[in-house]
């Protein structure tokens, strides 16, 4: 994690109607009242927005008992002109994950579950082992990313928009390898999640997206619904990458498979409510008050991740257990939440494209609230790996050009007899040997060095996340490599010939450059 920021102390309350029960007992603890500057809330996300070329977000912040900050920024749609506001719809990303969380867990309390059954108890088909031989796991630890499940298994969720998706995407998983023995060690794998999902469909009778559209509505966010469900396509905003210096729309794949790890849709206002919910301010039954506390419970019996923090049920936790927080990414939305239940204050943003600033925007609200330091802003992956392949590909394009140029004059030589056809034969097949080797291993190596780059991601999955720019890099990298071998092989089979006085006759493969 990054280290907290801060700015101005904060001053004006700003105050949003209190939101309505879902349920009668379980009284929140004494609401904390929060003084909000909303000018410096306004200028520093406005200035992080345009750092990160976001067409449209949307911001909420609680405290106590009150969403006291809610506003959209930017655009939803741009070439529509439709602004941004706090009932926009955004894909949430893997903040869905503490939703899929929170219903397992309701499952558990009434005994439809446990969190120590092994999967195949609810998926007897699911397959999974570890070097070589059959693996048992656990529900906790698909809960927890201590499956085992390797983070590259997000190349086997199918594009898929049939009622069948879920179990599809479950069904790619199945006979997977994994990369560590279950419970051993932390390792995020966002399909831990789907077959989560899965359980929940197999266990309650219905499908997924028909039990958490339930939940969701028992808590009163009726604008909250698995992307598939969204009856209202033109409330949900434009999804946007980087591509070429600037946000492009992205119309991404469908993966209805993973909506329990990514794929629901919310707004400002409903997160505004599931974040007091999570603070444990709205009034709410003791029962439910419970579950949702359980969901902050880390597992502690493995290391943490590399910041630091805890997993629990979709919830990041810092060692001391003072915060909670959660990034979202999907291939054109990005969201993160954040909390610290003691000082009951929580944060939301959601945003049209996939950014790191989406994060540090939360962050830094955060330590707004907090009266401290506002935090340095982090360099956003995209825009840099955009940046870094719009140069490549410029230098590329450069030889290209100077190769094609080389290569048109070829014919023109052979008309005016300054090349002439030299059968390969002798000595020069070293040298075809020797180039054909050059371009295999140039070839091989492009392909470790993008399987490193995409830690073992297929060139397929790349093209969803990444800016587009990169797969032309892919692409100009191939191609360069295979116009380079045809050029010397031109070259090759019609060298030029020596310079000398009189008529030009075919020469030997001994009197060639």
């Amino acid at each position: 994690m990054v280290k907290k920021l801060a700015f101005y102390v904060l001053m004006m309350l700003l105050l949003v109607s209190p939101p309505a029960a879902a349920a009668e007992g379980g009284a929140p603890s004494p609401p904390r009242q929060t003084n909000i500057d909303t000018t410096a809330v306004d200028e520093f996300v406005q200035a992080q927005l345009a750092k990160a070329q976001s067409p449209g977000a949307a911001v909420v912040i609680v405290s106590g008992d009150q969403v006291v900050y809610t506003k959209g920024y930017g655009q939803a749609d741009r070439a529509a002109g439709i602004p941004a506001s706090s009932t926009t719809l955004f894909e949430l990303g893997s903040t869905s994950k503490a939703f899929t969380g929170l219903a397992l867990l309701e499952l558990e309390r009434e005994n439809a579950l446990g969190l120590d059954d092994p999967v195949t108890r609810y998926i007897p088909w699911l397959s999974l082992t570890y070097q070589g031989q059959p693996a048992t796991v656990t529900l906790a630890q698909l809960l927890h990313h201590t499956s085992g499940v390797p983070f590259a298994s997000l190349a086997s969720i199918p594009i898929s928009s049939g009622e069948q998706a879920l179990e599809q995407t479950v069904r790619a998983l199945s006979g997977t390898a994994l990369d560590s023995r279950p419970g051993d060690k932390y390792q995020y794998a966002t399909i831990n999640y789907d077959v989560l999902g899965l359980v929940i469909q197999e266990v309650s009778g219905m499908s997924y997206e028909a039990y958490m559209s339930g939940l969701l509505q028992r808590f009163g966010m009726n604008n909250t619904v698995p992307a598939a469900q969204l009856k209202g396509p033109q409330r949900l905003a434009k999804g946007y990458k980087i591509g070429f210096g600037s946000p492009r729309l992205y119309e991404a794949p469908v993966y209805r498979g993973n909506t329990p790890a990514g794929y629901l849709v919310s707004s400002a206002v409903d997160i505004g409510q599931w974040l007091l919910l999570q603070l444990g301010t709205r009034s709410i039954s003791e029962t439910d008050r419970n579950i949702i506390e359980r969901s902050h419970m880390p597992d502690t019996s493995v290391g943490p991740d590399a910041s630091g923090a805890y997993y629990a049920a979709g919830w990041f936790v810092t060692a001391d257990g003072q915060e909670l927080s959660h990034q979202g990414s999907n291939p054109n939305f990005s969201s993160y939440f954040i909390m610290r239940p003691q000082e009951q204050l929580g944060v939301g943003v959601l945003a049209n494209i996939n950014s790191a600033y989406t994060f540090h925007i939360g962050q830094g609200l955060m330590s707004l609230l907090r009266e401290q330091e506002l935090p340095p802003a982090e360099a956003d992956f995209y825009p840099q790996l955009d940046r870094i392949s719009m140069i490549l590909l410029s230098l590329i394009s450069v030889f290209m050009l100077m190769m094609a140029g080389k290569a048109i004059g070829i014919p023109g030589q052979l008309r005016r007899q300054r090349r002439v056809f030299v059968p390969p034969k002798g000595r020069r097949l070293i040298g075809l040997a020797a180039a054909l080797l050059l371009t295999g291993g140039s070839l091989w190596g492009i392909g470790l060095l993008l399987e490193a780059a995409f830690a073992g991601l297929p060139l397929a999955v790349v093209a969803v996340w990444s800016p587009v720019t990169v797969i032309w890099l892919v692409y100009a990298l191939y191609l360069f490599v295979g116009l380079a071998f045809l050029f010397f092989l031109a070259v090759w089979l019609f060298p030029s010939t020596k310079r000398r006085s009189g008529p030009v006759h075919p020469t030997s493969a001994e009197e060639v450059i």
